[in-house]
């Protein structure tokens, strides 16, 4: 049993976390958790920046879990990069250690969840399959699906890797997410593939927020099964 709290205050919800040797990440609060709560960490695309997908991931899960926000480096135009998968794993590592140390008692950053969008997403599949028990559920946004090989597929889940969602906006990358669930679940991980597109024009994006956020909302109960800390995963 963990202990009992004072209820999370925060507003706004969304705030910047300083991190030693890093720019700023920016974590959305589970405003009134009063023990421990499970980890979103969200990586975005290139040339973006954390502040959108982070306000984007918090509409998705509310006050239900940490959403934490990689800024990576400057690009020069007041937008921000990451220098590849180990720059990026490193950085969240101190993402998570700067969160823990601020808000002592109410991160449980045990098993987390890995988001990213573009190129968040193509980086993704080498982080999580670094580390599957810390990253066993994974969503990739418009990106990564090229990366599963049936070796690295394998190595995910036999690590513990359990439930990946490919989200895709463009109808173009529907056919490679479907060849990457295939080679995921003969590995033995249990992948879904969705496809957003605007409701008023039917138009297909390379987003993240919008059709993309509800079919990724929707699959929560799937994607969160068997992890006890969400409960029945719905939202």
């Amino acid at each position: 049993m963990h202990a009992i709290l004072p209820p999370l205050q925060s507003n706004p919800a969304i705030v910047a976390l300083p991190v030693d040797g890093y720019a700023d990440a920016v974590v959305s609060v589970p405003v009134g958790a009063a023990g421990p709560r499970p980890v979103v960490v969200a990586t975005h695309g290139a040339w973006d920046a954390p502040e959108g997908l982070c306000d984007d991931q918090r509409w998705i899960f509310h006050d239900r879990a940490w959403v934490v926000c990689p800024r990576g480096k400057p690009a020069g135009d007041g937008t921000f990069r990451y220098g590849g998968a180990e720059a990026l794993a490193r950085e969240i590592d101190a993402d998570v250690a700067a969160l823990e140390a601020r808000y002592p008692g109410y991160v449980d950053a045990s098993a987390m969840l890995y988001t990213g969008f573009s190129l968040g997403a193509i980086l993704g599949p080498a982080i999580i399959a670094r580390d599957p028990a810390r990253f066993p559920a994974a969503v990739l946004i418009e990106g990564g699906e090229d990366r599963w090989s049936p070796a690295l597929a394998a190595k995910y889940a036999k690590g513990g890797g359990r439930h990946l969602l490919l989200a895709c906006g463009l109808k173009a990358r529907v056919a490679g997410a479907r060849h990457a669930a295939t080679t995921l679940q003969h590995a033995g991980v249990d992948a879904h593939v969705v496809l957003g597109k605007l409701p008023e024009t039917g138009q297909f994006i390379h987003w993240y927020n919008g059709p993309i956020a509800e079919e990724t909302r929707a699959q929560l109960p799937w994607l969160l099964d068997g992890d006890p800390r969400w409960g029945d995963g719905s939202f």
